[in-house]
């Protein structure tokens, strides 16, 4: 791509990773100590979304996309996100959960269907903006470049297409 522009978003949410297992997996052998999986408990985080577009022509304004026309695409679902408890429904407390929260209503639960890790989230964020772009017939002109999702001020995901 030529030129490429990010937009950043903030939100609060939740989540559980119910499928951590410290003890096992993909990197494992590198800890000493007996891990603990935090992880699994519910927590939240101050999530911090960047969005890149990229497009090897300029529009007839000299834009990749107006800033404003990116903020629309993701405005309903982070507002739908902001302040939600995000779940898979496979998670075995999905239904307890869900349960509480139409009992209280003061659980907003945001149903996924995959462990919301940093890594599936940033995925979910491309796939979402990558349709708007083709619903609004700009796809192909315009492209999403990456999706990065901070999940913390030292911790982040990307994801990008091959």
């Amino acid at each position: 791509m030529r030129w490429e522009i990010t937009k950043t978003f903030r939100f609060e949410a939740g989540h559980r990773v119910w499928k951590q297992d410290l003890s096992s997996g993909r990197g494992s052998s590198l800890t000493k100590e007996t891990p603990v999986n935090k992880c699994v408990n519910l927590h939240g985080h101050s999530y911090v979304l960047e969005v890149t577009l990229g497009s090897d022509t300029l529009s007839d304004q000299d834009m990749v996309m107006d800033f404003y026309h990116v903020k629309s695409a993701l405005k309903d679902l982070i507002d739908r996100m902001d302040h939600s408890f995000i779940i898979d429904v496979s998670d075995p407390m999905f239904e307890d959960l869900k349960a509480v929260a139409q009992k209280h209503g003061a659980l907003k639960i945001f149903p996924v269907n995959f462990c919301p890790t940093a890594e599936a989230l940033a995925k979910f964020f491309y796939d979402f903006l990558t349709e708007k772009l083709k619903e609004s017939g700009v796809l192909g002109e315009v492209k999403v470049v990456k999706v990065v999702l901070w999940e913390t001020a030292t911790s982040k995901a990307e994801y990008r297409p091959e």
